[in-house]
């Protein structure tokens, strides 16, 4: 929007008031999930827990990512490329994920999976089904 002479708003030519998408906390709570998920890491982890369909020991992930990000068997890796992986999951990737609720971290079992809700199908239908007209 801009402002007239008198700093009013003013909407542009041609905009009504149902054309101006109404930010909610719907709305945010799926932005925060989108921006979670604009890291390519993140997306492998839902990826793997989705295949998973369970809990999945962190260890196991961490193996899985490093293994994706090196573009190498699980076989080659070295116990430090899973280790930094792991660590990298500890402190970054898994408390992003968790805060916007697509995975809950069992860090008593060391476990991770996606959250049942939202859900990260769930947030990808409501993206799709948001009226632009």
């Amino acid at each position: 929007m801009s402002q007239d002479q008198n700093g009013e708003s003013v909407s542009p030519p041609n905009v009504s008031e149902k054309d101006v998408l109404p930010i909610d906390s719907d709305s945010e709570s799926l932005d925060a999930i989108f921006r979670a998920l604009s890291d390519h890491r993140r997306r492998c982890i839902c990826h793997y827990l989705a295949q998973e369909g369970g809990p999945m020991p962190v260890d196991e992930l961490a193996e899985l990512l490093a293994a994706s990000m090196t573009e190498k068997t699980r076989a080659v890796l070295t116990s430090a490329e899973i280790e930094k992986t792991r660590t990298e999951l500890h402190r970054m990737h898994l408390p992003k994920l968790t805060e916007v609720g697509v995975v809950v971290h069992d860090a008593d079992a060391d476990t991770v999976r996606l959250a049942d809700s939202p859900g990260v199908a769930e947030c990808l239908r409501a993206a799709a089904d948001v009226d632009l007209r």
